[in-house]
């Protein structure tokens, strides 16, 4: 009977267990796949594992992986000494699964009645906890019965058996005509035997009806043993599942079949300020938010009516005063005849999931914008360059209109240039693909660059800009180019924002522990609520300002990531809108080096290879899809005094190599049919082919780009567009001096 009882009430638990701990788990994948969805429809891969690793707070959930509509894993979590989520999903029906000490739950992500993917949850399902707490207590009850049962028989024995023994034995010898003397043993020596058997007989009924209550009370006792033990195993389930509702962010809650208030965690009535008879008077309803009370109340009625579960997100007024996003989900418990006897449900906090849905909606809007912006901006110097092209086919066009049309086509082509430039480099410092080519830089030398590249606009706008220098000259152990970039940004920021005839200046002040470089305006200025956002990527202040001069919002983001990579800091200022602006980059002392830098500059080396003369003997074979790109490029290789042949495919390209046998190459990757790669392999197994010097010009410009192409034979690499004073300086070094009269190529490193 204890062991039939026991395991009766062990199945009934871990049933409820199990079942519980489902629901438990199919409420997390459901949330999970209502938060994931944004992610996975904007193909946001960051966001998706983000939000798949808040799920690192279950302990017993071991991994959280999401799966697009074809089955292929799109992001993943995975707790420590986790097996990793396969990489595409196998045909499973969707629903909760049980194996062993495992469960795994496959939930669809759905978005306008479409699956658009599969979260999959794993997690660890232990029977062993409560299994041996029943077991436990389930041995402990047998043990002390057997032990009672134990003791019960030996006393027995002693008192009732032996002495009944005895009797019964003296008894039959009586009969059988034994001596009366042998009574003598139990009883006095008398000479009425017979009474004393009378006597015996009647003391033997006595210890009958004795055992007999024995039994009765050994009976009741084990009774009383058992509902002790009952009553435990109770008040330990209801131990464990209050404990499990108060894990629950708001706890549980329970109602009555007609829909009034009964209980609810410790948890939720802390947060709200309610005692639990306070939360069981129908005016609990007043911690509702106003503006949700009447939808609240409407739809718990319609499931009271229905029956139906009962899902609904709507907002509490907490002890503090503010009110909390909760989402309710309850269920109805009914009877063996289908009738509501009462409803359970949790109170959800989903007020990250609401930061998170608030931060979507931005990310989003900001998104359109930029895309917006860029078409904009991309489309700004579309309109010039054809403006310039019909000025170029006019026949009445002069030969100075020709000569503006072109400088008109150059500066554009620049400014693109540039654009797409901000772009690649904000990505690759924003994921940690950008490295810095360190070397010993004058400050000045940097400042000149900077100006330089932001001149066309100061000088554009007649601003009044100035520069100081500290007394003595500084040298920086930088990445040159990137911190002159940075500062033309600055530079160019400040005069697109300030208005004509305004001052700028650009100062630098070393001092005692960093160098410190500034540029001021007293142009438009800034919002105090717009610095705290401003180095964000595709920030951008108010477009509705007079004097809003657009952008990508790109520009200051760069800024922050290039000095962020030297181990400095920027910061902006400004009294507002109006009180122009100051932004102030701060180096470390870490950077400022005392020895002179090299006699000669990177710089002055550049400009001495643009020298007249540079390989004019150089043959150089041309290689694009692009018919123009091919023709102009040809064109401008030949005013430099190259012999050049074009080609428009890898095959027409092999045939020109194999009979003129150029010195170099520039050659397109992504040619359709045989591309780059495959023409240069080929060429490279012919026997002069790998003395070419070989030069991919591709508009795939990330690093990762820039390793493939040095690995497949590539001896350097340009992105288009491809400056061609940069080209050219190329082709003069990889060249013999014009004096040598030589046809002999001089290999360079690929990072010259």
């Amino acid at each position: 009977a204890l062991l039939v009882a026991g395991v009766t009430l062990l199945g009934a638990h871990v049933y409820d267990d199990r079942r519980a701990w489902g629901e438990q788990l199919r409420s997390t994948g459901n949330i999970l796949a209502i938060a994931i969805a944004p992610a996975l429809s904007f193909d946001d891969r960051k966001s998706a594992a983000r939000n798949l690793a808040a799920v690192a707070s279950l302990p017993h959930v071991r991994s959280a992986s999401l799966y697009d509509a074809t089955g292929r894993l799109y992001a993943a979590f995975t707790a420590r000494g986790a097996a990793t989520p396969p990489a595409h999903l196998a045909a499973a029906q969707s629903g909760l699964h049980f194996s062993g000490g495992e469960a795994w739950l496959l939930q669809p992500v759905m978005q306008a009645d479409e699956q658009i993917g599969t979260v999959v949850l794993r997690a660890h399902y232990d029977l062993s906890g409560p299994v041996l707490t029943y077991a436990g207590v389930l041995g402990a009850v047998t043990l002390l019965g057997l032990l009672a049962a134990l003791f019960a028989a030996a006393r027995l024995h002693r008192v009732i058996t032996v002495p009944m023994s005895s009797i019964t034995d003296v008894a039959r010898q009586i009969v059988q005509g034994h001596p009366f003397s042998l009574r003598a043993r139990k009883t006095t020596q008398d000479e009425f035997g017979l009474v004393v058997d009378a006597f015996n007989n009647m003391l033997a009924g006595m210890q009958r009806r004795t055992e007999a209550l024995e039994e009765s009370n050994a009976a009741l006792q084990h009774a009383a043993v058992e509902r002790q033990a009952a009553e435990q195993a109770l008040r330990d389930s209801e131990r464990l599942y209050r404990a499990i509702g108060e894990t629950i962010n708001y706890g549980v809650w329970v109602c009555s079949a007609a829909g009034r208030n009964s209980y609810a965690s410790e948890s939720f009535l802390s947060l709200v300020g309610l005692t639990l008879a306070e939360y069981c008077d129908p005016d609990w309803v007043q911690i509702l938010h106003p503006e949700d009370r009447a939808g609240v109340l409407a739809a718990w009625r319609e499931c009271v009516r229905t029956g139906n579960n009962y899902y609904h997100e709507h907002r509490i007024r907490a002890a503090d005063g503010t009110y909390r996003p909760i989402l309710a989900h309850g269920l109805p418990i009914r009877n063996d005849e289908g009738a509501v006897e009462r409803w359970a449900g949790i109170h959800l906090d989903v007020s990250r999931l609401k930061q998170t849905e608030q931060a979507l909606r931005e990310a989003d809007r900001r998104k359109d914008e930029f895309l917006a912006t860029l078409a904009h901006e991309l489309r700004n110097p579309l309109a010039p360059i054809r403006n310039a092209v019909f000025i170029l086919n006019s026949r009445n066009a002069t030969s100075a209109h020709a000569q503006r049309a072109r400088e008109l086509i150059e500066r554009q082509v620049r400014h693109m240039s540039l654009l797409l430039d901000d772009l690649l480099d904000v990505a690759r410092v924003t994921h940690g693909q950008f490295s810095l080519k360190r070397e010993p830089v004058a400050l000045k030398a940097i400042f000149d660059n900077a100006v330089e590249t932001a001149r066309p606009l100061l000088e554009a706008k007649k601003h009044d800009f100035s520069v100081r220098l500290p007394p003595s000259a500084v040298i920086l152990d930088v990445d040159p180019l990137r911190l002159a970039q940075a500062i033309a940004n600055l530079l160019t920021n400040a005069a697109k924002y300030t208005d004509p005839g305004g001052h700028i200046q650009l100062q630098a002040e070393l001092g005692d522990s960093d160098l410190s470089i500034s540029v001021t305006d007293d142009g438009v200025g800034l919002a105090p609520d717009s610095i705290r956002r401003l180095f964000q990527i595709f920030s951008q202040v108010d477009s509705s300002l007079e004097r809003s001069q657009g952008g990508l919002g790109i520009g200051l983001a760069l800024v922050k990531g290039l000095v962020e990579l030297h181990g400095g800091e920027v910061a902006a200022y400004s009294g507002g809108i109006g009180h122009g602006s100051r932004f102030v980059v701060r180096l470390p002392q870490a950077l400022i080096r005392r020895e002179t830098p090299p006699g000669v500059t990177r710089e002055q080396a550049v400009g001495e290879s643009l020298g007249t003369g540079a390989g004019r003997r150089g043959q150089v074979l041309v290689v694009d899809d692009n018919r123009d790109a091919v023709e102009t490029l040809s064109i401008a290789l030949e005013l430099a005094g190259y012999r050049v042949l074009a080609a428009c495919s890898g095959s027409e390209a092999l045939e020109l190599a194999r009979h003129h046998r150029p010195q170099a190459i520039v050659l397109d990757i992504g040619m359709p049919g045989m591309s780059g790669y495959e023409t240069l392999r080929r060429l490279r197994r012919e026997a002069w082919g790998g003395e070419v010097f070989a030069i991919a010009l591709t508009g795939w410009g990330q690093e990762r780009d820039q390793a493939t192409a040095l690995e497949a034979g590539f001896d350097y690499h340009f992105t288009k567009p491809v400056a061609l004073d940069a080209l050219l300086t190329l082709l003069h070094q990889i060249f013999c001096d014009a004096d040598s009269r030589s046809d002999t190529l001089v290999r360079v490193p690929a990072k010259a």
